[in-house]
Protein backbone atom coordinates (compact mmCIF):
# COMPACT_ATOMS: atom_id res chain seq x y z
CA UNK A 1 0.00 0.00 0.00
CA UNK A 2 1.05 3.57 -0.92
CA UNK A 3 1.51 5.78 2.04
CA UNK A 4 -1.26 8.88 1.18
CA UNK A 5 0.14 11.94 -0.62
CA UNK A 6 0.54 14.96 1.59
CA UNK A 7 -0.95 17.88 -1.05
CA UNK A 8 0.30 21.01 0.90
CA UNK A 9 -0.83 24.17 -0.62
CA UNK A 10 0.79 28.04 -0.42
CA UNK A 11 -2.31 30.58 1.11
CA UNK A 12 -2.70 33.52 -1.06
CA UNK A 13 -0.99 36.52 0.01
CA UNK A 14 -1.99 40.08 -0.23
CA UNK A 15 -2.65 42.41 -2.75
CA UNK A 16 0.54 43.98 -2.84
CA UNK A 17 2.28 40.30 -2.60
CA UNK A 18 0.42 38.36 -5.60
CA UNK A 19 2.45 39.15 -8.50
CA UNK A 20 5.79 37.79 -6.93
CA UNK A 21 3.90 34.87 -5.55
CA UNK A 22 2.69 34.25 -9.18
CA UNK A 23 5.98 35.14 -10.67
CA UNK A 24 8.03 32.81 -8.22
CA UNK A 25 5.12 29.76 -9.10
CA UNK A 26 6.05 30.00 -12.77
CA UNK A 27 8.29 28.19 -14.62
CA UNK A 28 11.35 28.92 -16.29
CA UNK A 29 9.45 29.77 -19.39
CA UNK A 30 6.90 31.30 -17.64
CA UNK A 31 9.40 33.73 -16.70
CA UNK A 32 11.09 34.20 -19.30
CA UNK A 33 8.01 35.21 -21.29
CA UNK A 34 6.90 37.67 -17.68
CA UNK A 35 9.98 39.32 -18.37
CA UNK A 36 9.83 39.51 -22.23
CA UNK A 37 6.07 40.85 -21.72
CA UNK A 38 7.17 43.35 -18.98
CA UNK A 39 10.09 44.44 -20.91
CA UNK A 40 7.28 44.79 -23.90
CA UNK A 41 5.28 46.84 -21.79
CA UNK A 42 8.05 49.29 -20.96
CA UNK A 43 9.43 49.82 -24.49
CA UNK A 44 5.49 50.46 -25.71
CA UNK A 45 5.16 52.90 -22.78
CA UNK A 46 8.52 54.77 -24.15
CA UNK A 47 7.15 55.01 -27.42
CA UNK A 48 4.11 56.33 -26.68
CA UNK A 49 5.75 59.27 -24.40
CA UNK A 50 7.67 60.16 -27.29
CA UNK A 51 4.87 60.49 -29.67
CA UNK A 52 2.39 62.16 -27.12
CA UNK A 53 3.81 64.55 -24.89
CA UNK A 54 5.27 66.54 -28.46
CA UNK A 55 1.45 66.70 -29.44
CA UNK A 56 0.02 67.37 -26.21
CA UNK A 57 3.14 70.10 -25.62
CA UNK A 58 1.64 71.30 -29.51
CA UNK A 59 -1.62 71.18 -28.66
CA UNK A 60 -1.75 73.65 -25.33
CA UNK A 61 0.75 75.89 -27.81
CA UNK A 62 -1.92 76.41 -30.10
CA UNK A 63 -4.82 76.56 -27.66
CA UNK A 64 -2.28 79.72 -26.14
CA UNK A 65 -1.76 80.94 -29.73
CA UNK A 66 -5.40 81.15 -30.46
CA UNK A 67 -6.80 82.34 -27.24
CA UNK A 68 -4.31 85.33 -27.67
CA UNK A 69 -5.43 85.67 -31.15
CA UNK A 70 -8.73 86.34 -30.36
CA UNK A 71 -8.18 88.33 -27.51
CA UNK A 72 -6.13 90.95 -29.88
CA UNK A 73 -8.67 90.61 -32.40
CA UNK A 74 -11.08 91.58 -29.16
CA UNK A 75 -9.41 94.31 -28.28
CA UNK A 76 -8.78 95.65 -31.49
CA UNK A 77 -12.78 95.88 -32.16
CA UNK A 78 -13.21 97.14 -28.94
CA UNK A 79 -10.75 100.01 -29.48
CA UNK A 80 -12.20 100.54 -33.00
CA UNK A 81 -15.53 101.03 -31.37
CA UNK A 82 -14.60 103.46 -29.09
CA UNK A 83 -12.64 105.81 -31.58
CA UNK A 84 -16.17 105.31 -33.80
CA UNK A 85 -18.08 106.58 -30.70
CA UNK A 86 -16.00 109.41 -30.07
CA UNK A 87 -15.87 110.77 -33.11
CA UNK A 88 -16.41 114.49 -33.28
CA UNK A 89 -20.16 115.98 -34.69
CA UNK A 90 -20.09 119.89 -35.47
CA UNK A 91 -23.08 122.05 -35.89
CA UNK A 92 -22.84 126.26 -36.90
CA UNK A 93 -25.30 128.83 -35.60
CA UNK A 94 -23.48 131.33 -38.06
CA UNK A 95 -20.96 133.98 -37.21
CA UNK A 96 -23.61 136.49 -36.10
CA UNK A 97 -25.64 134.21 -33.57
CA UNK A 98 -25.53 135.94 -30.09
CA UNK A 99 -23.11 133.91 -27.34
CA UNK A 100 -26.29 132.61 -25.86
CA UNK A 101 -27.32 131.54 -29.03
CA UNK A 102 -24.29 129.05 -29.88
CA UNK A 103 -24.74 127.54 -26.11
CA UNK A 104 -27.83 126.59 -26.74
CA UNK A 105 -27.82 125.12 -30.01
CA UNK A 106 -25.00 123.07 -28.68
CA UNK A 107 -26.65 121.78 -25.69
CA UNK A 108 -29.64 121.02 -28.86
CA UNK A 109 -27.46 119.18 -30.67
CA UNK A 110 -26.13 117.03 -28.45
CA UNK A 111 -29.39 116.52 -26.74
CA UNK A 112 -30.59 114.95 -30.22
CA UNK A 113 -27.19 113.01 -30.58
CA UNK A 114 -27.95 111.19 -27.34
CA UNK A 115 -31.92 110.41 -28.25
CA UNK A 116 -30.52 109.17 -31.46
CA UNK A 117 -27.56 106.68 -29.81
CA UNK A 118 -30.61 105.49 -27.20
CA UNK A 119 -33.03 104.92 -30.13
CA UNK A 120 -29.79 102.87 -32.14
CA UNK A 121 -29.31 101.38 -28.95
CA UNK A 122 -25.88 102.85 -28.95
CA UNK A 123 -26.42 103.56 -25.54
CA UNK A 124 -28.67 102.20 -22.73
CA UNK A 125 -31.22 103.26 -20.45
CA UNK A 126 -34.00 105.99 -20.83
CA UNK A 127 -33.51 109.19 -23.64
CA UNK A 128 -31.85 111.69 -22.27
CA UNK A 129 -34.68 114.49 -21.03
CA UNK A 130 -32.16 117.40 -21.66
CA UNK A 131 -28.63 118.47 -21.60
CA UNK A 132 -26.09 120.36 -19.20
CA UNK A 133 -23.37 122.01 -19.74
CA UNK A 134 -20.44 123.46 -17.73
CA UNK A 135 -17.03 125.04 -18.96
CA UNK A 136 -14.44 122.80 -17.73
CA UNK A 137 -12.18 123.46 -14.47
CA UNK A 138 -10.20 126.23 -15.47
CA UNK A 139 -11.90 127.55 -18.91
CA UNK A 140 -12.50 131.16 -19.01
CA UNK A 141 -16.49 131.42 -20.02
CA UNK A 142 -15.23 134.55 -21.45
CA UNK A 143 -12.57 133.07 -23.88
CA UNK A 144 -13.33 133.13 -27.44
CA UNK A 145 -13.02 129.34 -27.38
CA UNK A 146 -14.66 127.84 -24.64
CA UNK A 147 -14.68 123.96 -23.47
CA UNK A 148 -17.62 122.75 -21.82
CA UNK A 149 -18.18 119.50 -20.13
CA UNK A 150 -21.17 118.32 -20.54
CA UNK A 151 -23.85 115.49 -19.76
CA UNK A 152 -27.05 114.55 -21.70
CA UNK A 153 -28.68 113.89 -18.40
CA UNK A 154 -31.15 110.65 -18.03
CA UNK A 155 -32.63 110.50 -14.71
CA UNK A 156 -32.23 113.46 -11.57
CA UNK A 157 -32.13 112.27 -8.26
CA UNK A 158 -33.66 112.78 -5.84
CA UNK A 159 -32.68 115.90 -3.37
CA UNK A 160 -31.98 115.74 0.92
CA UNK A 161 -30.70 117.31 3.50
CA UNK A 162 -27.77 115.79 3.48
CA UNK A 163 -27.05 115.71 -0.49
CA UNK A 164 -27.22 117.99 -3.25
CA UNK A 165 -29.63 117.00 -6.06
CA UNK A 166 -27.62 114.83 -8.69
CA UNK A 167 -28.00 113.85 -12.06
CA UNK A 168 -27.46 110.38 -14.26
CA UNK A 169 -26.86 110.17 -17.54
CA UNK A 170 -23.99 110.39 -20.62
CA UNK A 171 -21.01 112.37 -20.47
CA UNK A 172 -19.83 114.49 -23.45
CA UNK A 173 -16.98 116.90 -24.48
CA UNK A 174 -18.00 120.12 -26.00
CA UNK A 175 -15.90 123.25 -27.44
CA UNK A 176 -17.62 126.25 -28.78
CA UNK A 177 -15.94 128.65 -31.01
CA UNK A 178 -18.18 132.30 -30.62
CA UNK A 179 -16.59 134.52 -33.10
CA UNK A 180 -17.31 132.05 -35.71
CA UNK A 181 -20.69 130.59 -34.38
CA UNK A 182 -18.88 127.11 -34.55
CA UNK A 183 -19.26 124.13 -32.08
CA UNK A 184 -18.32 120.13 -32.02
CA UNK A 185 -18.90 117.88 -29.89
CA UNK A 186 -17.83 114.44 -28.76
CA UNK A 187 -19.22 111.55 -26.72
CA UNK A 188 -17.02 110.67 -24.04
CA UNK A 189 -16.68 106.78 -23.43
CA UNK A 190 -17.15 105.49 -19.65
CA UNK A 191 -19.56 105.54 -17.29
CA UNK A 192 -22.88 107.57 -16.98
CA UNK A 193 -22.77 109.90 -14.51
CA UNK A 194 -23.08 113.45 -13.45
CA UNK A 195 -19.41 114.75 -15.17
CA UNK A 196 -18.62 111.10 -15.18
CA UNK A 197 -15.21 111.87 -17.70
CA UNK A 198 -14.18 108.18 -16.68
CA UNK A 199 -11.38 106.93 -18.85
CA UNK A 200 -12.20 103.98 -21.15
CA UNK A 201 -9.87 100.84 -20.47
CA UNK A 202 -8.09 101.44 -24.02
CA UNK A 203 -7.22 104.62 -22.89
CA UNK A 204 -8.67 105.76 -26.63
CA UNK A 205 -8.19 109.51 -26.19
CA UNK A 206 -10.54 112.59 -26.86
CA UNK A 207 -10.38 113.65 -30.62
CA UNK A 208 -8.24 117.47 -30.80
CA UNK A 209 -11.46 119.18 -32.14
CA UNK A 210 -13.06 118.33 -28.44
CA UNK A 211 -10.05 119.04 -26.68
CA UNK A 212 -9.03 121.95 -24.41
Amino acid sequence: MKAPQDDRYDPLPGLLQLPSFVYRKLGRSGRIAAAAGAALLVVAAIVAAIVLVPRIADTKQERADRERREAAAATAERRRRLIAEQRPRRGWSGASASRATVLAELQAAILADARARTASRQLAGPPAKSVRCRPVTGADPSADRVAYDCIAITSELPRDEELPQGVIGHPFRAVAEYPAGRFTWCKVSGHAGEGGFTQNDLAVRLPRACSR
